[in-house]
């Protein structure tokens, strides 16, 4: 089977089929997290920021944005959105392991990276490229937020085959984990039309991995970055053997 490359096709139903709700929570779990882990200044960095609903959604709160992306499709989207909600949220095409020459250094109070995108890191190294350029863009006292799906999630919690239908849109998601890569490969198919003129199809390969938490903390800290907790999902609790996804809340020192 060929794919096409991630998101590529995906980008402009994205939001139809309802994967926006997941930054309208991380919006609202911010606010407990800022009062928990307060910060200084209202400048945002929003890594790996798809169509741009979070990033929004912080402009919108009265920080200053930048939203970045490997996608250039999902940038489309997130750029139309910008413009219909006038909101001045600059968006960059980059990768999030080398921010180097994309944005300002020792510049950001707050640096987000939701919705299991560190899950597609394919390795420990890869990981720790993205909490140097984390380190590297967070101003002296600055928060990095982030998340992960867990093993358990992926390995147990995540079905095998999903259908799911919208108005113009049926998307069907197979999904199978590898206990020995702890890897999860979820073909994401889409049929994109009507009944009456028919539909067309593509097929997109998503591949996740899990990292032990102890491995990722171990990863920040080396990075120059004091992780200050971590929390179950959209809670101030700590991660049980069923969490489903865990959060980094990791503070650059001031010097």
């Amino acid at each position: 089977m060929t794919f096409d490359p991630p998101y590529e096709r995906y980008a402009p139903l994205y939001d139809r089929s309802g994967q926006m709700r997941f930054a309208v929570l991380v919006h609202l779990y911010l606010r407990d997290l800022l009062r928990q882990h307060p910060v200084g200044g209202r400048r945002a960095l929003d890594l790996a920021c798809g169509t741009g609903t979070l990033a929004l959604l912080l402009a919108a709160d009265g920080w200053e944005v930048i939203g970045l992306d490997r996608s250039a499709a999902m940038l489309a989207e997130a750029a139309a959105k910008a413009a219909s909600a006038d909101e001045p949220v600059r968006f960059i095409h980059g990768d999030m392991r080398d921010l180097e020459g994309l944005v300002p250094a020792a510049m950001f109070d707050l640096v987000t990276c939701s919705y299991d995108s560190l899950n597609y890191m394919p390795t420990e190294a890869d990981l720790a490229a993205c909490f140097r350029a984390v380190a590297s863009a967070l101003a002296p006292g600055g928060l990095y937020v982030a998340d992960l799906n867990t093993r358990h999630f992926l390995e147990h919690d995540w079905g095998a085959c999903m259908i799911q239908e919208y108005d113009g849109y049926v998307q069907i998601e197979r999904s199978h984990f590898d206990p020995a890569s702890a890897r999860n490969r979820m073909v994401l198919t889409g049929f994109v039309g009507d009944d009456d003129t028919g539909y067309e199809r593509f097929d997109e390969l998503h591949v996740e991995y899990a990292y032990p938490s102890e491995t990722v903390t171990a990863l920040m800290e080396r990075a120059g970055l004091r992780v200050e907790a971590l929390y179950d999902s959209f809670t101030l609790q700590p991660p049980g053997p069923r969490t489903q996804r865990i959060f980094w809340v990791a503070r650059k020192p001031c010097e």
